[in-house]
């Protein structure tokens, strides 16, 4: 019976001796899916059976497409052209979906004293990125200004309309935002238990990966493409980054970026990445504009009044990059690289 139990014990010695000199198993790959949408490059990542969600990208994509058509502002056929050519002060009926991207728009218009605002759209119009080389004139800059303004946007009686003659709209931070969270949306009524979407900058991921891996993210080094901030999943969904890399242009030595300050008309300065935390990609991509043209004293007192908003800024100053984050993410963060 000893020779018995000694020779049990020495396999399962061995065994275990194995299992810990076996490599770890490689975590579960999604099922991926890349097109261009909304201007950007739209990355889809799912888990589980490929026969099974592989069906499920179009009309993931078709959301994107469907978005885009209600609220881009190329589109001379859509309602935000209609909102913009219709007689000063008429109520324009529009799409629901669209109705609750100008009402969230407006909110955090508001909240945060018009740093985000879409009424820019004479702006983004005359700064015209990512195809200008030159930055205009303080003339043209002043005469654009005078037709920003989210105060003369209402909302009322299922529809828009506009109080002053001039505005454009732009929801493009807004929009992308929405479209990001409306395939989600579908991709989970469709079955998708566990996955992400990242589009231009935003990051909406849920459910569990099979292998039961964590999620982790990367926050891109602002000033060095090829590294970035490894950040802990936090259990806040949604993930926005703006920075002043994402379309720019340099000249006389300034570098001139696409952000702009809805107050000067100029490209914001103090700030050359803010990413943000929300419940929702439209939230996250808002509040990361926001945060942005606020800079990192008035931009982190914003985001932390809401529990579930967390926001890390960098700057740059003489001592090099330079970080501050809100309390929920502050030592959850690590440079990689």
């Amino acid at each position: 019976m000893g020779a018995i139990i000694k020779r049990v014990l020495f396999a399962l010695v061995a065994l275990a001796l194995v299992l810990w000199l076996m490599p770890s198993p490689e975590p579960v790959p999604p099922v991926r899916e890349d097109r261009m949408a909304l201007g950007t490059l739209v990355t889809i990542k799912l888990y589980g059976d490929e026969n099974k969600i592989r069906p499920l990208f179009a009309g993931a994509y078709a959301e994107f497409e469907r978005v885009d058509s209600l609220m881009s502002r190329y589109r001379t056929d859509g309602d935000v052209a209609r909102i913009e050519s219709a007689e000063l002060g008429r109520v324009v009926a529009c799409s629901p979906e669209l109705l609750q991207v100008l009402q969230r728009s407006l909110y955090w218009a508001r909240e945060s004293a018009g740093a985000f605002d879409p009424t820019i759209g004479a702006l983004t119009r005359l700064w015209d990125f990512p195809d200008v080389e030159v930055a205009p004139d303080s003339a043209s800059i002043v005469a654009a200004l005078a037709q920003v303004g989210y105060r003369a946007l209402h909302i009322e009686d299922g529809g828009a309309r506009l109080g002053r003659a001039g505005i454009h709209l732009d929801l493009g931070a807004a929009a992308k935002g929405f479209a990001v969270d409306r395939a989600v949306a579908y991709l989970q009524a469709a079955g998708a238990e566990a996955g992400l979407i990242e589009a231009g900058g935003d990051i909406r991921y849920w459910g569990e990966k099979p292998d039961g891996s964590v999620w982790r993210f990367g926050v891109q080094h602002p000033r060095n493409p090829q590294k970035y901030f490894e950040v802990e999943d936090i259990g806040i969904v949604a993930i926005a980054t703006s920075g002043d890399y994402e379309q720019y242009f340099e000249q006389d030595g300034m570098r001139y970026h696409h952000i702009l300050d809805p107050a000067s008309g100029w490209p914001a300065v103090g700030t050359i990445s803010a990413t943000i935390w929300a419940q929702t990609a439209m939230d996250a991509d808002i509040l990361a504009t926001a945060v942005f043209v606020l800079g990192p004293e008035r931009g982190l007192e914003l985001a932390e009044q809401w529990p579930e908003v967390e926001a890390l800024i960098f700057t740059e100053g003489t001592d090099g990059l330079q970080s501050r984050a809100t309390s929920g993410i502050q030592s959850r963060f690590r440079f990689v690289e």
